[in-house]
């Protein structure tokens, strides 16, 4: 089989284009793929709690003294005072149920 030679321009042998070095190029794409997740994440945040049946968007509740968030839940006219309590822990990142008086809170908007 014979083989087809190549033509160079003359002085150009063994040169090649700058490149981008690897580690780069792996910093670059993990940042894109990290940014990416980071938007789909929030973004199915905020959709889930939206998604609910009922709830057209958030809004921005104070707990009154004496409030429990069972409370503040039922006070936004959700018929699933329960559902609508585990969706104000979701969407405000509660690790516990337990809330104090003066805290914001978003909650879902029926």
């Amino acid at each position: 089989m014979a083989s087809k030679a190549v033509s160079t321009a003359p002085g150009a042998e063994g040169v090649c284009a700058p490149s981008v070095p690897a580690a780069v190029r792996y910093l670059a794409a993990g940042l894109v793929v990290t940014l990416v997740v980071a938007v789909l994440v929030a973004g199915g945040i905020v959709l889930s709690a939206l998604g609910q049946p009922g709830y057209t968007g958030t809004s921005t509740a104070v707990v009154q003294p004496g409030q429990s968030l069972w409370d503040v839940a039922s006070s936004t006219g959700s018929p699933d005072v329960a559902e609508t309590v585990a969706v104000i822990v979701e969407l405000n990142n509660l690790e516990t149920p337990s809330v104090r008086a003066g805290q914001r809170l978003v909650v879902p908007v029926s």
